[in-house]
């Protein structure tokens, strides 16, 4: 098993990849893997040792991005979904909802206050 420091620079590497390729969609494991020079089944085990999934991952980015874009008021939901990779803002809608557990309108209200 690696070191947690290691698994922590893959992590950071990985996070830092999927925030540049998201506003061109959904970066799949193998266009990761290949960002990253290792095979995609060596992404996978070292994300499983540390108790991570792949669209786990991709879901906490998009997640911390989503809520750093709704604390701003200016940002609008449409163009937030489409910089995360989401076709539609529906989709992020429901994706939002799925994370906190509330829509991206009520979320932005809540930071408001």
């Amino acid at each position: 098993m690696e070191s947690t420091g290691k698994q922590q620079a893959l992590l950071q590497e990985l996070q830092d990849v999927v925030l540049n390729l998201l506003p061109n969609g959904y970066p799949t494991l193998n266009e990761m893997s290949r960002r990253l020079g290792i095979s995609s089944r060596t992404l996978q085990r070292r994300l499983a040792e540390a108790g991570l999934s792949y669209r786990g991952v991709i879901d906490q980015v998009r997640f911390r991005r989503a809520c750093l874009g709704l604390s701003k008021g200016h940002v609008k939901v449409a163009d937030l979904a489409l910089e995360l990779g989401y076709r539609d803002p529906s989709s992020f809608s429901r994706a939002f909802a799925r994370w906190s557990g509330m829509a991206p309108g009520r979320y932005r209200e809540g930071k408001r206050r």
